[in-house]
């Protein structure tokens, strides 16, 4: 073992040592340090391994790429992680757990050369207790073999998963013998259910796990203190009881109330309490403490007047989201994370389906605070398994994203499959029919959903219409019939599924900001084509937006997707593969026109935006101009010569149909009344 590493794992140790001694429960990060290895090496999981010759990574992380050129690829099947730990003597009659917050797709942990086991699913944490497994004063070895194959028994079958690997961070956590327990499906160990919320009163129900590794049964107090968004304490009360030894989860069930409460209300106050649970021992002293987000909100899907958050109507302005971020696979950090919503936010979205599964923690934490309103979804897409083995493998997914996600005001429905084949209907139905009705065990307050496109919606009435809502992915324009088809659609869904209202949860088209083409038609653009031109993408989503603002039972439209997302960077800087549906380019530094179509239709700050900016040298010298905005009036120059104002229409279209450009440059300005420009210059070939 090389002695820099070593020292280093044992820095870090000692340092969260010295912390631990001014609070209960302490949390080590395992970032760092870490080697990293590509391949099947069984012998990698013993302590006495030598893995010097690995390479030096640190996590999150996803497997690298495999060739060059164009011709790069995903690596696809097993790798090994190792990293070693020194943890300090001091934490002698401590307990110890270990928490992956993610790994794709099935991974085995060694400690010391022991197995802890197996976790099968790519997209939430799991956690193991290794007290009395990792010797305290001295080196371990801890050791996980990765593997992202598709594998039948384990959701999703259907799609290759683009990147594996540790791609969230590694913790340990350290806590006394009685404590909440980190282990229940890795969840928080507290559960703060909304049993009756108005603007006059509030009720909670918290539910706290303890769990006491002692022999003997010992009393232990449960202490709730409720905590304004400016941090003042408001409520607390205390409940007092035996807690049996021998590692056994003790339920405590307290409550809450809240006169006149502050109401978490989306993007427009975001109000967060927080619910502080302590444990105490009969002298009072504080064994274990977890803090947890509380936004009071009630919210009701009309089949008529649609969504509605405390009361109040509104159809949901939503995009997709996938976790990737560039270069980085999904192995986004935090920051990454921010900045993606800043720029969703400042398009005017007001909610998230997170697609295709469960998203990270930090990235729900940041939605609780801006006040997304967000669909979570299962990863089971394409085809649900078969045998028992997947059957099992999708409870313990579904399990494990309700109860890590629970207490998160954001979240408001759990989505159980998207676009199940319906050659499949005799399997799929009965397990979603099961996921159903798991999902109302698991957690009563929230709706289900499920997305759909045309075959389910045609084929498969009985799955789709298992969950509480319907929703359906529609893509008229992109994969069939023109972007005004959108209407009919609508109006078909809602009435097969017996008016019950209706969400589209995805609508689109593909577009690159490199390629440009003016009077397209219905079928110029095909969907497998190289040349996606910009312009295409922008009618669509205008005519399908169009459709979908007139119909109040839409309680919500979800945008696929905010950033274009898969694929592989070649060595030429070129995405291959990738879905160039979204409204951002991959690498963030584009905002296509759509964008900025959603942005004059959803925000109220003043905006102005020249479309089709970047066809910058052009062959046509008859050609529209067209302006997205929210201002009263827009006017047009085009060398100095004023075209004179437009109104923008009920899309804030703005719209100079035929301009006649003059060869060479033509430098175009716009302007509205209270100061907004935007300009850019066209290139008439000579």
């Amino acid at each position: 073992m090389p002695l820099l590493r070593n020292l280093t794992a044992l820095a870090c140790l000692i340092l969260a040592s010295a912390a631990f001694a001014q609070s209960p429960r302490q949390v080590v990060p395992l970032n760092d340090g870490w080697r990293f290895h590509v391949g099947a090496t069984p012998e990698a999981s013993a302590a006495a391994f030598d893995d010097a010759a690995w390479t030096p990574i640190a996590v999150p992380h996803v497997f690298p790429y495999e060739g060059s050129g164009n011709k790069r690829s995903n690596y696809l099947g097993e790798a090994w992680y190792r990293r070693p730990i020194t943890p300090p003597a001091s934490w002698e009659g401590r307990r110890i757990f270990l928490r992956f917050d993610a790994v794709s797709l099935v991974s085995d942990v060694y400690l010391n050369g022991e197995r802890l086991g197996e976790h099968r699913g790519g997209f939430s944490a799991f956690t193991y207790e290794i007290t009395g497994k990792l010797k305290l004063g001295t080196l371990n070895e801890l050791a996980v073999r990765v593997d992202d194959r598709k594998n039948p028994e384990v959701a999703p079958i259907e799609d290759s998963l683009l990147h594996g690997g540790i791609y969230r961070p590694v913790s340990l956590i350290v806590t006394g013998p009685v404590d909440i327990t980190p282990t229940d499906y890795a969840s928080p160990g507290v559960y703060l259910t909304q049993t009756a919320v108005t603007a006059e009163n509030a009720s909670v129900k918290v539910q706290t796990i303890v769990n006491s590794s002692l022999t003997a049964e010992s009393a232990v107090s449960v202490r709730l203190l409720l905590i304004d968004g400016a941090g003042k304490p408001m409520f607390k009360t205390t409940s007092t009881g035996p807690v049996p030894g021998g590692g056994k989860n003790t339920t405590v069930t307290q409550v809450i109330a809240i006169p006149k409460p502050h109401l978490w209300n989306g993007v427009a106050d975001p109000y967060l309490y927080t619910v502080r649970v302590d444990l105490l021992d009969d002298k009072n002293t504080v064994l274990d403490t977890v803090y947890q987000p509380l936004g009071l909100r009630y919210f009701h899907v009309d089949p008529k007047r649609g969504f509605q958050l405390n009361g109040v109507a509104r159809q949901l302005h939503g995009v997709c989201l996938h976790q990737d971020f560039a270069d980085n696979g999904w192995a986004v950090t935090p920051a990454q994370e921010r900045d993606d919503l800043q720029i969703i936010r400042e398009m005017g979205a007001d909610s998230l389906r997170l697609v295709h599964y469960p998203h990270s923690q930090s990235a729900l934490d940041l939605y609780d605070r801006a006040g997304m309103i967000v669909w979570a979804e299962l990863p089971q897409f394409g085809r649900a398994g078969q045998g028992p083995a997947y059957k099992e493998n999708i409870r313990q997914q579904l399990i494990e994203m309700v109860r890590q996600n629970y207490n998160h005001p954001s979240i408001v429905m759990w989505s159980l499959f998207n676009e199940l084949d319906s050659k499949n209907a005799a399997v799929s139905a009965p397990v979603v029919q099961d996921l159903n009705k798991l999902a109302h065990f698991e957690d009563p307050t929230r709706y289900t959903v499920g997305a759909s496109h045309g075959d389910m919606l045609y084929n498969e009435h009985d799955t789709v219409a298992l969950p509480d809502l319907i929703a359906s992915n529609d893509y008229p324009g992109w994969y069939f019939g023109t972007p005004q088809d959108m209407g009919a659609e609508i109006e078909k869904w809602n009435g097969m599924y017996d008016a019950r209202g209706l969400a589209i949860s995805e609508y689109g088209a593909g577009a690159k900001p490199v390629d440009h083409k003016l009077n397209l038609k219905p079928g110029d653009v095909k969907t497998w084509d190289y040349n996606l031109p910009e312009e295409w993408q922008t009618a669509v989503l205008e005519g399908n937006y169009a459709a979908i603002k007139a119909k109040p039972f839409v309680w919500g439209s979800f945008v696929f997707l905010a950033f274009d997302t898969g694929g592989i960077l070649t060595d030429y800087n070129v995405f291959e593969g990738a879905n160039t549906k979204g409204l951002v380019t991959q690498d963030r530094k584009v905002r296509k026109d759509g964008y900025y179509f959603y942005q004059a239709n959803w925000t109220a700050k003043p905006m102005l935006y020249l479309t089709e900016r970047r066809y910058n040298n052009r062959t046509e010298a008859v050609t529209p101009v067209k302006v997205y905005s929210n201002a009263e009036s827009v006017s047009l120059k085009i060398n100095g010569k004023d075209y004179g104002p437009q109104k923008p229409n009920e899309l804030h279209i703005a719209l100079w149909p035929k301009i006649t450009l003059e060869p060479g440059e033509n430098k175009v300005e716009v302007s509205t009344p209270d100061g907004l420009t935007d300009s850019a210059t066209w290139t008439l070939k000579k």
